[in-house]
């Protein structure tokens, strides 16, 4: 194929993959504390935990889209995509039994 780099550059790996590890961990802490807010907020703003759990989700995958790195694959974004919708709903559904 032409126009295709099928060298491997060790660096360039790392990099992508430390930008990866930052933006997933940037994705969970937003979704932590959004998702207390949610929980915090009670059953009778539930409308507004949905918007912020959407308001996550875009966040999250705009955080990938952003990060520039050489091996970007369409699966980052479906594993940012899962860690931030149960990182919310977990952290939704503590925050809505608290005692």
């Amino acid at each position: 194929m032409e126009g295709v780099n099928t060298e491997f550059s060790r660096e360039n790996y790392a990099k992508a993959d430390i930008m990866r590890g930052k933006v997933m961990l940037l994705s969970f802490l937003i979704s932590l504390m959004l998702g207390i807010l949610s929980g915090l907020l009670g059953m009778n703003y539930t409308w507004v935990g949905g918007l912020l759990l959407i308001l996550t989700l875009i966040i999250s995958i705009s955080l990938i889209r952003r990060a520039n790195y050489y091996t970007k694959k369409s699966s980052d974004y479906f594993i940012a995509f899962l860690l931030t919708l149960f990182t919310f709903i977990s952290f939704w559904i503590i925050a809505l039994n608290v005692t």
